[in-house]
């Protein structure tokens, strides 16, 4: 009898390949994916960015209103 330990470390092994192929099968190529993922991020960079320059905007703004 295999050990859980064991059966999950196995499947975890297995899933990026799985799912490689699993999105290739789905009519998207890897390049598709990395085309989508990279752009995720930078949408989600920009995001984080925005509120950072509103604040530091708005100090300035202060600043020079004193």
């Amino acid at each position: 009898m295999a050990q859980p330990l064991e059966i999950t470390t196995e499947s975890l092994k297995a899933t990026p390949p799985a799912f490689v192929t699993a999105l290739y099968m789905g009519g998207m190529t890897p390049a598709d994916w990395v085309t989508a993922l990279t752009l995720l991020y930078l949408v989600l960079q920009i995001g984080l960015l925005i509120p950072h320059y509103v604040r530091k905007w708005k100090r300035w703004r202060n600043r020079d209103e004193s």
